[in-house]
């Protein structure tokens, strides 16, 4: 009786464990995920004259969007390009950005997202 009380309490804690996600942060370019795909190649060149204005055109919006950091393409999921859509239709909004996020499976989690300064 008490192995399995154990076991059940060992569960639980690796359970919970396994929910608590670290929030990692990303200095990075917004870019979206057609422009990024078609500039694959030379995607770190292109984000020098990709613009916001490129970025919220309806078929690049309705994509999804990724952030470019650290040399590498990290993808966010479904719920987080919302936000990103919202943040960049603020008027003062930039691409160049710090972002706050847990990864979940491959994909990223908005957690934060802010103008680099």
């Amino acid at each position: 009786m008490k192995k399995a009380t154990a076991a059940v309490l060992l569960a639980g804690l690796v359970g919970l464990f396994s929910l608590a996600a670290d929030v990692l942060s990303f200095k990075g370019e917004i870019v979206d995920n057609m422009c990024a795909a078609e500039n694959k190649d030379n995607l770190a060149d292109f984000l020098k004259t990709h613009t916001k204005e490129c970025a919220l055109m309806s078929e690049c919006v309705a994509s999804g969007y990724s952030i470019f950091a650290d040399g590498k393409l990290h993808k966010f999921d479904q719920a987080s390009n919302k936000k990103i859509e919202e943040f960049l239709r603020k008027p003062d909004s930039k691409l160049q950005v710090v972002v706050k996020a847990e990864r979940v499976g491959k994909e990223l989690k908005l957690v934060s997202i802010e103008n680099q300064e």
